[in-house]
């Protein structure tokens, strides 16, 4: 496919080639034609005044006429033309042609005195065009001298006239020896232009057989493959999108690795437990009703914890693919942060943790029950990492086009090199202090935040505690679904298993 693509540009630059040296040529020869025609009537026609100037000299010394022919024949040979003296009666009288067809035969010569030409400058000669025993010919004659002289002697007359004939095709056909000077040029230019084609054409096929060696080789499983760009032009531009697009590749391989990873790991000790506990049940090893049910109970747990993961990972994968589709509404945040607080006071009491919270933000357009599940986590999360005897803080208010809420704790600050990754699944900066999470909720804080059209961060410092800001537009998210989500409970899990907190 690659070599017929460089077959096909090299068979368009040369087409392109080929029809603009024919249009060049032919123009060429449409503009020169004319003045080639007059250079070639200049060059015969500077000939005539010369040869009839001797002439006349061989006139007034009293050679016959055959001596006078036999020194123009000399000339006629050397400069390729024929000469013809044509008396006074019209008759020629001289003929250098071989056979001398013309002598002897009639030719009605005009005989122009000397006259100004356009730049002042007498003209030498006169042409003109006529049919001669059956020829198209060009018939050159010398202008005639002045009859008086300068000082006013009489100037002696020639007694015949000079001419000089040359078929009407090496005058008019004068520009066809320009064809091998254009063959020449457009030869070389052609052979320039065929070499600048293939570089260019190898330039623009380099990269894209770069490429599809590399989409084999990411087919393979290689996915450290990049293709080295070269200019600004769309070549170039598509070797960038191929290189951003293989990257995108291996981070996306690299987290579904990572996912396989997180998800054994995860799995495993409840796994562990389940397959312990049972096997002592199915064993006999708890022969005490108390504490067969005490195992059955663990079991139990430990199933609804896998259950609770798988539930949060196909969450997860919904909100990622975008598959999930909002309700959107006109949401009164304020009223759903307050609810949100207050349905956590249990939580926070446990915990020896006070809630406290300064609202301040309006109305904006969301889905209400996703954005409770943002506030949920949130708080979830704060009040887990919050010492006791401390105080959680929840504060809204309006920023320009958006609006903005704050989730802050006076924890332990969470380490720099960890504030990167708080958003990744399954990263718990402080594992031992999960308390039986999974590890996905701040993730999916993430993926909805940013369904909504907004962001999420976060700041931690040992000075001012740890806070998480979300910010959302108040006009609700540009290309959000208009789809409402079926109906469910507000705690807990909805009636299609997605987890609310």
């Amino acid at each position: 496919m690659l070599r017929s693509l460089r077959l096909r540009l090299l068979a368009g630059f040369g087409l392109v080639i080929a029809l603009s040296l024919l249009f060049a040529g032919v123009a060429s020869v449409l503009l020169l034609r004319d003045q080639q025609t007059e250079m070639a009537e200049q060059r015969i026609g500077r000939l005539v005044t010369p040869l009839s100037a001797y002439a006349f000299e061989m006139e007034l010394i009293g050679w016959p006429h055959q001596r006078i022919s036999a020194r123009l024949t000399d000339f006629a040979r050397v400069f390729d033309i024929c000469i013809l003296l044509v008396g006074r009666d019209q008759r020629v009288i001289v003929d250098t042609a071989d056979p001398a067809d013309m002598l002897g035969q009639s030719l009605e010569i005009v005989r122009h005195p000397a006259m100004f030409g356009p730049d002042d400058e007498v003209q030498p000669f006169y042409s003109e065009r006529a049919s001669t025993q059956g020829q198209d010919m060009y018939l050159f004659t010398a202008s005639l001298p002045a009859p008086l002289a300068p000082a006013g002697v009489l100037q002696p007359q020639p007694e015949s006239t000079l001419v000089i004939a040359v078929p009407a095709g090496d005058v008019t056909a004068a520009w066809a020896q320009l064809l091998p000077r254009f063959a020449i040029a457009g030869g070389m230019a052609a052979l320039f232009a065929v070499v600048v084609g293939t570089l260019l054409a190898a330039r623009i096929t380099r990269p894209i057989s770069d490429m599809t060696a590399a989409s084999e080789a990411m087919a393979r499983g290689d996915y450290s493959q990049r293709i080295t760009v070269r200019g600004n032009d769309e070549v170039a531009t598509l070797a960038r999108a191929f290189n951003q697009m293989a990257s995108q590749v291996r981070r996306s391989t690299q987290a579904q690795r990572q996912l396989l990873a997180d998800v054994s790991h995860e799995l495993r000790t409840p796994l562990t437990s389940i397959q312990g506990f049972s096997q002592a049940l199915v064993d006999g090893l708890a022969a005490d009703p108390q504490e067969q049910a005490r195992m059955g109970e663990v079991v139990h747990e430990e199933a609804e914890r896998m259950r609770g993961l798988l539930d949060d990972l196909l969450y997860l994968s919904r909100l990622e693919s975008g598959e999930l589709t909002l309700a959107l509404d006109e949401v009164a945040l304020d009223d759903l942060a307050a609810a949100s607080v207050r349905r956590m006071n249990f939580q926070a009491d446990a915990a020896g943790v006070s809630l406290r919270h300064e609202l301040n933000a309006g109305s904006i357009t969301g889905d209400g029950r996703r954005l409770e599940q943002v506030l949920a986590n949130l708080l979830d999360n704060a009040i887990r990492f919050a010492p006791p005897g401390s105080e959680v803080s929840v504060r809204s208010y309006r920023n320009d086009n958006e609006v903005v809420v704050e989730v802050h704790n006076d924890g332990e600050p969470i380490a720099e090199e960890h504030l990167p990754h708080v958003f990744d699944r399954f990263y718990q900066a402080d594992p031992a202090r999960g308390g039986g999470h999974s590890g996905l909720g701040l993730a999916i804080v993430s993926e909805l935040v940013q369904t909504h059209g907004g962001r999420v961060s976060v700041e931690s410092t040992a000075e001012a505690g740890t806070t998480f800001t979300v910010r959302l537009p108040r006009s609700g998210p540009g290309t959000a679904a208009s789809h409402r989500a079926p109906p469910g409970p507000a705690q807990g899990r909805t009636s299609d298993g997605i987890p609310e907190t």
